[in-house]
């Protein structure tokens, strides 16, 4: 199979597996939408009530992505190596780089799909109409990027580390639903300032930091300053230290990126490392001898047997082997003599 053909397949794949999910569409996109469309539409009516903020559609945006990532790419991760489809497809020449761009690309295909639809809404309103011809785009998209890097990486680790999928769910709706309501959006970034032990918690979500750079650009503050629509004077926390969120941000990128670099290498490259003394061309000999020669459903299984079994210490993977080989010479030999056989007995 080519490579833009592997590339259709997987495609395909992920794209079946995330509209069948009636959950995540709803969550995904209906909750986030109707909260937004809420605020917009409803506003403030009275000098008492709630106010929502000038970027409420920058922290829409940001959740839009980080649900993506933390709910259907965890989901998709993590029934993929539930049913050994990577071990299966890496047990060929298949290069894992490759995989892994296509499912991140299709991630982010979809989170650019959900950010083009959440901002064509907003476009009906006049006031947000005006409020995007002011935005910083160079910083709401340093934010948004790193958002999605960010939101990609923890998607890998969650989905490889739980073994459980409800447990999968668990901590992605935990950083869903905790970014909808601290990070601007369910409520108001003007009212959470007044209570610090909720801009506190906020910290335990890492993507506050990019979001807070994405609602930074929007509003065009560089400062992380702005006064809100309700005249008050407001700060997203970091005082006259502008660089804190951009530093903090790819500290804590490069910190995962490591993690699922190590993680990758212990689920993918153990036995590059167990058989380290091998020669390149000679690593998972069984597995490539037995690809080449099937041509049975019993060869397969053989195959299947051996990858499994792929931990065993090196006497026995080489005993298996030479059964393997051993099995291919005696079909040849049996082969060749059903061939002469008929051959004799035509003359």
């Amino acid at each position: 199979m080519s490579k833009w053909s592997l590339f259709k397949t997987l495609f395909a794949m992920q794209y079946k597996n995330y509209i069948r999910d009636k959950f995540n569409l709803f969550s995904g996109w209906f909750v986030t939408i109707i909260t937004l469309v809420g605020w917009l539409t409803f506003r403030d009516t009275t000098n008492s009530s709630l106010t929502y903020d000038p970027f409420v559609l920058a922290s829409a945006l940001g959740v839009c992505g980080i649900r993506n990532c933390m709910y259907n790419f965890v989901k998709t991760i993590h029934e993929f190596k539930q049913k050994d489809f990577f071990n299966r497809l890496f047990s060929t020449n298949t290069s894992k780089k490759f995989i892994f761009m296509v499912m991140v690309l299709f991630n982010l295909t979809a989170n650019a799909v959900v950010t083009l639809v959440t901002l064509a809404i907003a476009m009906l309103y006049p006031e947000q109409r005006e409020t995007i011809k002011h935005v910083n785009w160079p910083i709401f998209l340093v934010g948004y990027v790193l958002l999605l890097i960010l939101s990609n990486l923890m998607a890998f680790l969650i989905a490889f580390w739980v073994k459980s999928l409800e447990w999968c769910f668990t901590i992605g709706n935990f950083y869903y639903f905790g970014s909808v309501y601290l990070l601007g959006l369910g409520i108001p970034y003007n009212v959470l300032v007044s209570e610090k032990w909720v801009i506190y918690v906020s910290y335990l979500f890492p993507q506050r930091y990019m979001v807070n750079i994405m609602c930074a650009g929007w509003i065009n503050a560089p400062d992380f300053k702005y006064v809100g629509n309700n005249g008050a004077a407001i700060n997203f926390g970091y005082g006259e230290q502008a660089w804190i969120p951009y530093v903090v941000s790819i500290v804590i990128i490069l910190t995962l990126s490591v993690l699922v670099y190590k993680m990758f290498k212990k689920v993918f490259e153990f036995e590059n490392r167990k058989y380290r003394k091998f020669k390149n061309q000679h690593k998972h000999m069984a597995i490539i001898y037995a690809i080449n020669r099937s041509s049975s459903l019993e060869e397969l299984e053989s195959l299947i047997e051996v990858r499994d079994n792929i931990n065993l210490n090196k006497s026995k993977l080489n005993n298996t082997l030479k059964d393997l080989k051993h099995q291919a010479v005696e079909r040849r030999q049996n082969k060749n003599g059903k061939g002469f056989s008929k051959t004799r007995s035509k003359k």
